[in-house]
């Protein structure tokens, strides 16, 4: 992976846990966070990517991600108010 892959990875991520940060319930599905990412963010990217970073998120605590639906956790909610700092992140 390039340094600009893991870069756009990282921003992806961080987009991910803002959108659920600002959702109503700060809930989302996989295809609406898609959605989102594409219309807010100007990030294009597949449904099955998104699947992957919620595991990931999941995996590091920042979200709670069931049924193709995640939640942000408060370790998601001071990453998003730079309370902490997002693991892979300097």
């Amino acid at each position: 992976m390039t340094i600009a892959e893991r870069q756009a990875e990282l921003t992806r991520r961080r987009a991910i846990i803002a959108l659920l940060f600002f959702a109503p319930g700060q809930t989302l599905t996989a295809r609406a966070l898609r959605d989102e990412l594409e219309a807010v963010h100007g990030q294009v990217a597949t449904v099955d990517k998104v699947r992957a970073d919620l595991l990931w998120l999941a995996d590091v605590g920042l979200i709670s991600h069931a049924a193709d639906t995640a939640s942000i956790t408060e370790r998601g909610r001071d990453v998003v108010m730079d309370r902490a700092v997002m693991p892979g992140e300097a």
